[in-house]
């Protein structure tokens, strides 16, 4: 496990009653053991590192209102399940979400650390499961900047991103969708795997090739897709659903 030498816990946890129902202690049984599945095979794909940095794993989708920010924020909880230390980090600045999901203020956040008036630890927020002892740590987006582009594509951003795999075993970042803006295929090559966000019946398959075609010319590691609002046995493509409607499957490469 990674020690947390250089982000510190937060000294006080900011709770909060706006709590969604989105969060997999939330979540129905089945809808719990989606995500389950999916960390195993993120896991899988991502391979074990040699050094003892953490994993950074992006999270985007295709276009806007594919659900990549509720399958973020479970990610994030179900990886520290095992455990793990996790940090979730909000990258998508412009349509910031993952504060309402979690019940927390969206100020101070990432946008205040990229502009330098905030200390990157003022940023850190602790949630804390109301079910059991699992914890994981999130860097809300902060306010919303004039270009988002730049700074995540800076030198400020990337440093930030080498003290979170020095501090946590895992790392998540929610990011802006591929075809919308440039965002996510810049951060792509700073992270160790890309995972994919679609909902079922939503996304043209012409958009998701586009999407797909942009991260493979960025020579991004895309580990593989997360099927949103799928209903359980609905799919022959898609066997791992709930009621809750989130299951998964890779992307098979292509020869």
């Amino acid at each position: 496990m990674a020690e947390n030498k250089v982000l510190n816990p937060p000294a006080a946890e900011k709770k909060s009653s706006r709590r969604s129902g989105k969060v997999c202690e939330f979540l129905t049984y089945s809808g719990r053991e989606a995500f389950k599945r999916l960390r195993t095979n993120v896991l899988i794909g991502l391979g074990d590192r040699t050094d003892k940095k953490g994993q950074i794993i992006g999270i985007t989708s295709a276009q806007p209102s594919e659900g990549k920010s509720t399958v973020s924020v479970n990610l994030a909880y179900s990886l520290a399940e095992l455990g793990k230390t996790v940090l979730l980090i909000d990258c998508d600045m412009r349509r910031p979400a993952i504060h309402d999901i979690v019940g927390v203020s969206l100020t101070p956040g990432l946008s205040e650390v990229l502009e330098g008036g905030t200390a990157l630890n003022d940023t850190v927020v602790r949630y804390n499961s109301s079910a059991d002892k699992t914890f994981f740590d999130l860097i809300p987006g902060g306010t919303i900047p004039e270009d988002p582009v730049e700074k995540l594509n800076s030198g400020r951003f990337q440093k930030l991103l080498e003290a979170a795999a020095n501090a946590f075993d895992y790392v998540v970042v929610d990011l802006p969708p591929v075809n919308a803006v440039v965002d996510a295929v810049n951060v792509s090559k700073f992270v160790d795997g890309m995972m994919v966000v679609l909902r079922e019946g939503h996304c043209p398959r012409y958009v998701l090739e586009e999407c797909m075609d942009q991260l493979r010319y960025a020579n991004a590691h895309v580990l593989g897709f997360v099927m949103n609002g799928c209903v359980e046995g609905a799919s022959k493509h898609y066997q791992y659903g709930s009621r809750y409607g989130y299951g998964y499957r890779y992307e098979q490469k292509q020869k």
